[in-house]
């Protein structure tokens, strides 16, 4: 029984209201139940085997259905709240994953829904990165029903962007962008089988890493706004989930390249970044928002934690990443990340809001990415038990 629960409530005043007609032995008796009742439970939810097949179904199916059925908005700015945005997107890129790993059509269908609402069209910014990522979506559902009009005017996007092609440090400046746009040219390359989408992304892509990427460090300044500030320990201040758009990016669009020379240069990259991710690990097996001033926020935050389980799982399961070394890493991080997820409603919480900076979040707090990124962690997670 749940002690914030109604029915607790409801139990504690009925007891309240008739105490005076119970004798002090029956009171006492009913008090010890109550707190064998309330220990019992406790000791259920401690005891709950996270890398179970079975609960890793059920904590990722629980915080799919609560995102499809609370979707979140862009809370920050409504004039940026597009149906076909980043917001949303960033949720359904887990979706047709959620599907292939689970078989349950609702999923594939949620999108289709969702597709159908949008028009599957894109987001109104031409350059802008974050409105093209629904393109993930589509090319993910088109490789399921090959119908033309889902990939159409994605096509006319990508194809507008490339003839009127920018340096990647323009158009892709903040290093959230390598999640967003690099997988849908790279996606689109193979599925559609057009070198100039794969080409594309590649220039694009190398020319933001010699703009973003910290070679000591071995991660991505989130814009360059970031390259001169420190974090209150004197540190350089390197955001969170940035780094975990970078990393849950590169997861997404290394298995699409298919010349070996191109891919292995990403293969790399991956690790070098992977090597890094895993050393600022805290103790509670999460990841903080500025990743080398744990002490700034020190909040666990569970968006960036969630792209670096599902990052680094992922490379466990292609063989990129050593599973001896990585491993416990991702059974301990993972483990922490379900503990996120509010068991009453399915909701995962301790995600940072929207933002460009390290930053502030709480139990309660939550948004589509977070979700996103769980359930494609989730996914992974599947097949890492399997061939464990």
């Amino acid at each position: 029984m749940n002690p914030d629960s109604d029915d607790y409530r409801l139990f504690v005043a009925i007891f309240v209201e008739r105490k005076t007609y119970l004798n002090m032995k029956y009171i006492k008796y009913l008090t010890l139940t109550l707190i064998f009742i309330l220990n019992l439970s406790s000791c259920k939810s401690k005891d709950v085997d996270y890398l179970e097949k079975d609960v890793i179904l059920g904590n990722i199916t629980r915080v799919a259905d609560y995102e499809l059925n609370h979707p979140s908005t862009h809370d920050q700015d409504l004039d940026y709240d597009y149906k076909n945005g980043w917001i949303p997107a960033t949720f359904y890129v887990s979706l047709v994953p959620l599907y292939e790993a689970t078989s349950d059509s609702k999923y594939l269908e949620a999108v289709k829904a969702w597709g159908a609402k949008t028009e599957w069209d894109l987001a109104p910014r031409f350059r802008h990165a974050d409105d093209i990522v629904c393109g993930q979506v589509y090319l993910d559902f088109y490789r399921h029903e090959r119908e033309p009009v889902y990939i159409n005017k994605l096509k006319i996007r990508m194809d507008s962007l490339i003839a009127t092609k920018v340096p990647g440090r323009e158009d892709w400046s903040w290093c959230d962008a390598l999640f967003m746009a690099p997988p849908v040219y790279m996606m689109a390359g193979n599925i559609l089988n057009e070198e100039k989408y794969t080409k594309y992304a590649d220039e694009m892509y190398w020319d933001v890493y010699d703009f973003l990427f910290d070679q000591e460090e071995s991660l991505f300044y989130r814009d360059e706004r970031f390259f001169t500030q420190k974090s209150p320990n004197g540190s350089k201040l390197f955001w969170g989930r940035g780094n975990g758009w970078v990393l849950g990016g590169l997861a997404r669009m290394i298995p699409y390249i298919k010349d070996e020379t191109m891919k292995e240069r990403y293969v790399s990259l991956f690790k070098k970044m992977s090597e890094k991710i895993i050393t600022l690990q805290q103790e509670d097996n999460m990841w903080r928002s500025n990743l080398l001033d744990a002490d700034h926020w020190a909040q666990k935050e569970s968006s960036g934690s969630a792209f670096y389980v599902y990052a680094l799982t992922w490379g466990i399961n292609n063989g990129i990443l050593e599973s001896d070394k990585y491993g416990p890493i991702v059974e301990k991080s993972w483990k922490a990340l379900s503990e996120c997820i509010n068991q009453e409603t399915g909701m995962i919480g301790w995600v940072q809001p929207i933002g460009a900076s390290p930053g502030d979040t709480k139990a309660t707090t939550t948004f589509s990415y977070g979700a996103g990124a769980y359930v494609l962690a989730g996914v992974e997670m599947l097949t890492y038990i399997k061939n464990k």
